[in-house]
């Protein structure tokens, strides 16, 4: 049986930003930042990862 994980898009510090559950009751925060440089080639950037739910993930992050 598979299960269908979550995702979240949204705003957060100004920018693009979504949540996603990466494994069941684990999600990430990721933000489209292409000048930071710690951002990927595709311009994602990590922000925060290991919450329990989607609302935690956006209070620790500001996400909305």
């Amino acid at each position: 049986m598979t299960t269908k994980l979550g995702t979240h898009f949204g705003r957060c510090q100004g920018k693009t930003a979504f949540a996603k559950e990466t494994s069941e009751g684990s999600w990430q925060v990721q933000l489209h930042d292409p000048i930071h440089r710690h951002a990927g080639h595709d311009g994602w950037l990590t922000i925060g990862t290991g919450w329990p739910t989607l609302a935690a993930a956006c209070d620790e992050t500001g996400l909305r």
